[in-house]
């Protein structure tokens, strides 16, 4: 995704103070409070700055439970960490290769044995590694350890790549519902 900075934008970034929020914010939604105990300076000064990084385009409000919560902005999470989609998109395509490869030894296996059945009457016993391997001489051939050890992995990194992409902790307002006032 490519970012513009106009010149707002360019103005809150140019404190480092903001910076210092924007990396406090980074991780989850926070109050005023939060953010003032993170950074260590006083409420005031934390809701000027907030103001300068809304206006910027980088900080949202957000309103839930009678608290207001500040949090990071798309434009803000590609500024703070540009290469985090990469690191999702290397690990996803690693599990497709791992995927490939449980699909080439399911292959070579299925195909070996077919072969094999088909052959085993002509030839004798087998003396080649590769229908040793393939066979199943004792109750099961030996390709299916390969085979759902690259599954497994493939499954582990999917997780893992799911479980890397950041998304607010805190859910998002509800809608507000009409109350009808009391007599």
């Amino acid at each position: 995704m490519r970012v513009e900075l106009d010149k707002k934008a360019l103005f809150a970034l140019a404190s480092d103070t903001r910076l210092e929020i924007m990396r406090a914010l980074e991780p989850n939604r926070r109050t005023i409070s939060q953010l003032a105990e993170a950074v260590n300076i006083d409420k005031a000064a934390i809701h000027r700055h907030l103001k300068k990084l809304e206006e910027g385009g980088f900080v949202k409000r957000y309103e839930d439970h009678g608290f207001v919560y500040y949090g990071l902005s798309w434009k803000a999470r590609d500024i703070l960490a540009p290469n985090e989609n990469t690191k999702v998109i290397i690990v996803l395509s690693c599990s497709w290769i791992l995927i490939l490869g449980a699909l080439v030894f399911l292959a070579l296996g299925f195909s070996a044995q077919t072969h094999l059945r088909s052959g085993e009457a002509a030839q004798g016993a087998s003396t080649n590694v590769y229908q040793d391997i393939f066979s199943g001489q004792g109750s099961w051939p030996l390709w299916v350890i390969p085979t759902v050890v690259l599954v497994i992995l493939a499954v582990a990194l999917v997780v893992f790549a799911l479980r890397t992409i950041r998304r607010p902790r805190q859910a998002l307002p509800a809608p507000e519902r009409e109350t009808p006032d009391p007599p």
